[in-house]
């Protein structure tokens, strides 16, 4: 009970210093048990293994040619017997203060680790890991204000250097003298007391700059449990970070500053999760799961993370983990564990423009190049005895977060895979974007419709407030300057008939303006192949609408109704195109030239287009078509086109939208849909994608009447049955008639049925 009562005093401790606000309560993520479990006695080697592992990590190379490139990349480090740099004065430049606890931390961990094995240099490597740990923290580390921008020593650089001294001591300490080891554990005990003493001054909100260091300091207090402050650090520690992983990450696993900075936060957590589990009788990994589950559930066909938010594109380096969950189940696959998928995941994404950056550059995808052993890090995780298993769930993935990725298939790096990421997540403060309801493509093996990503080089450029965070760089609807927002804090876009059937996935989005109105986006994914958009915007007042689509780094030619983006084979994919109708009427357009970046310095310049009009109601339909350069795409004609319904046609298939508030015809259908794709074929009726109906009727063949707007997806199958997949946000009765053939109909939640 006393222990209890002096955590609820830490507790309003990090309220005040964090200066709390309630939406930090706001939101869906998760957390570790503040009990913290301390290991019973203080172990070394422990972190990442046990003595008795040491054997079977030098023979892990020979495993295969993941680890013996790991193995060779790190047995052939820069670090390995490096000279260490002059101790630096707090008037150095920043790079050299940087560089230098980077190098020095760095030199600590690959020489300790080149020390376990016999080989010539045995020695030499075990007294360069203890000449940079005895040097510790000399120079100005604790003369400098890491809260000023761009310091240094800032504390997301320190949590980093924080676990590379740890891992250093923990596999060196058994063999310090009294004297080496007094020194150095005064180095590290020093510093794990500055940390728990500032971490919750080091920013106001709970984010990277809070959770980064914590990790850190978590697994400081793991290494040195037998110290009387340990327990005091961990609880810290676990405190600090909870409210990162309980504001910052989703339920579903989503991390909403973005995927850049999931992978930079991911350098200290998973390290963290690993130390927790191996030290004491916790593991902390369930708890994570969904966070590692996020990446491969927004994945492109390439493997690659989005570039929303504060955020390049970037791998998500699953084998870090992949060991971690090799007996876990998923719901990623029926019955194959997490581990496999993550495994799989490892085998296919491409990283050959983040190897190429990084040769060009120097800057890895980590977002910590002069921190992080990278390679090392990857041979003490990488498990290569695990089987690789591709999801085999439904493709299309609605997260609870809002963000959905319609997908065809789990294969990729194929030029007929289909992806597109609908972006409907509650903001949080720090590092968010300007985004809901604004979407991404990838087709044809290349990035398309992307929008401008997160900055030219670094955070603090002007460029990222002028352009890149800005609602204009971004494909949304805007009203009067202002793109939408939350309905609530925590709560983002809310999401609505949302439906998987053969040939046909289809979800709403509906979000809302600070000053009044709302903007709903229907995306539907149309035979495996092509995309359909409608955006419907109401408003109190008449005002400018502007609808911004960007394409990537594409050329664009065509005019106002049908755009033709073309993309040059580059380092993200092939030559391709992808046509882009704009249906609606009264807008004008203008073509217009915004920055777009993918990955760190690979910046320039790209036309994206603005479809505007004064209005307190607006309607469009957009039509995205990705193609083979060398191929020919559809053409459509208008049937209708006012400010309340839209019809085309291309050849036997038709798309429609329509917010009259009755029914519409062409020919052989009729239907009072929002949003209709009706298709068919040489033998008649072939099937109807139709969101927000409750009423169709093709002729003479089919008629389906219910008293509730349902989205449906209805197929004429080729034995003659009908199917219908349908999703109902509330309980409807109907009917479903064909010839003299009649069948009742009650639809709840989402299901399918076949009809005679």
């Amino acid at each position: 009970m006393k222990w209890v009562a002096g955590f609820l005093v830490l507790g309003i401790t990090v309220a005040s210093a964090l200066k709390h606000k309630p939406y930090h309560d706001s939101y869906t993520g998760f957390e570790l048990p503040l009990e913290v479990t301390m290991p019973e006695k203080e172990v070394h080697p422990s972190l990442w293994f046990s003595e008795s592992d040491i054997a079977g990590l030098s023979q892990k190379k020979d495993v295969d040619a993941f680890a013996a490139e790991f193995w060779k990349k790190t047995s052939t480090s820069k670090f390995l017997l490096v000279e260490l740099p002059p101790i630096p004065g707090a008037q150095d430049e920043k790079n050299v203060i940087h560089g230098y606890y980077g190098t020095l931390t760095q030199a600590a961990m690959y020489n300790a680790f080149m020390s376990l094995f016999d080989t010539p240099k045995k020695q030499a490597y075990l007294d360069k890991a203890i000449e940079a740990l005895e040097r510790g923290y000399d120079g100005p580390l604790y003369e400098l204000d890491p809260l000023i921008r761009g310091s240094a020593v800032d504390e997301i650089y320190q949590g980093v250097w924080a676990q590379n001294f740890a891992a250093a001591y923990d596999w060196v300490q058994p063999k310090l003298t009294e004297a080496q080891d007094q020194v150095i554990r005064g180095n590290l005990t020093t510093h794990a007391a500055y940390m728990n003493k500032h971490l919750f001054s080091w920013a106001s909100s709970p984010h990277n700059h809070i959770s980064k260091p914590g990790w850190g300091l978590a697994t400081m207090a793991l290494l040195l449990s037998s110290e009387p402050e340990a327990e005091t650090w961990l609880r810290t520690a676990i405190e600090a970070t909870n409210a990162n992983t309980r504001y910052f990450f989703g339920g579903d696993g989503i991390y909403r500053e973005g995927s850049h900075y999931y992978m930079f936060s991911m350098l200290n957590f998973m390290p963290f999760l690993y130390h927790y589990r191996n030290t004491t009788d916790f593991d902390p990994f369930p708890t994570f799961q969904p966070a590692f589950e996020w990446p491969l559930r927004v994945r492109n066909g390439k493997g690659w993370m989005p570039n929303q938010e504060d955020s390049f594109i970037r791998p998500f380096a699953s084998n870090l983990v992949a060991g971690a969950y090799k007996e876990s189940p998923t719901r990623l696959h029926s019955s194959a564990s997490l581990g496999s998928v993550l495994h799989w995941n490892f085998l296919n994404t491409d990283l050959g423009p983040f190897d190429a950056s990084e040769s060009r550059n120097g800057f890895n995808y980590t977002g910590a190049t002069w921190d992080y052993p990278k390679p090392l890090i990857a041979y003490l995780t990488y498990d290569p005895g695990i089987k690789p298993v591709a999801p085999d769930v439904e493709p299309t993935q609605f997260l609870e977060s809002g963000q959905t990725a319609f997908r065809t298939d789990w294969e990729g790096n194929n030029p007929k895979h289909r992806y597109l990421l609908f972006q409907g997540v509650a903001e949080a403060d720090n590092h968010q974007h300007f985004d809901h309801l604004s979407f991404i493509m990838f087709a044809e093996n290349q990035m398309m419709s992307s929008d401008g990503g997160y900055t030219r080089k670094s955070y603090a450029e002007p460029m990222r407030t002028e352009w890149y965070l800005t609602a204009e760089a971004h494909n949304v609807v805007i009203v009067d300057g202002k793109a939408p927002e939350d309905i609530a804090p925590g709560v983002g876009p809310y999401s609505t008939g949302r439906i998987t059937a053969p040939g046909f996935a289809s979800e709403k989005k509906t979000a809302i303006y600070k000053d009044g109105g709302t903007h709903s986006r229907i995306v539907s994914m149309i035979e495996d192949d092509r995309f359909a958009l409608v955006d419907v915007v109401k408003l109190p007042l008449a005002k400018q609408v502007d609808i911004v689509m960007h394409g990537g780094r594409a050329s664009l030619e065509g005019d106002k109704v049908h755009g033709v983006w073309n993309y040059e084979a580059d380092a993200y994919g092939p030559a391709c195109s992808m046509d882009q109708w704009f249906l609606g009427k009264g807008y004008s357009h203008r073509v217009k030239e915004g920055e777009l970046t993918y990955i760190k310095n690979d910046y320039a310049a790209y036309p994206y287009f603005v479809q505007s009009k004064t209005t307190d109601r607006a309607l469009a339909m957009h039509l995205l078509e990705p193609r083979a350069s060398e191929a020919a795409g559809r053409i459509y004609e208008f049937h209708r086109k006012s400010e309340d319904t839209l019809v085309v046609q291309s050849g036997n298939e038709w798309h429609l939208c329509n917010v009259a508030g009755k029914s519409v015809g062409e020919g052989a259908w009729d239907t009072d849909a929002l949003y209709g794709y009706i298709a068919y074929g040489d033998g008649g009726f072939k099937k109807a994608g139709l969101v927000e109906v409750m009423s169709f009727e093709s002729k003479d063949e089919v008629e389906i009447v219910v008293n509730a707007p349902c989205t449906m997806f209805i197929e004429a199958l080729e034995s003659g049955e009908l199917r219908v997949d349908y999703s109902a946000e509330i309980d409807a009765e109907g009917v479903i008639r064909r010839g003299e053939r009649e069948q009742r109909l009650n639809l709840s939640g989402q299901g399918s049925m076949t009809f005679k």
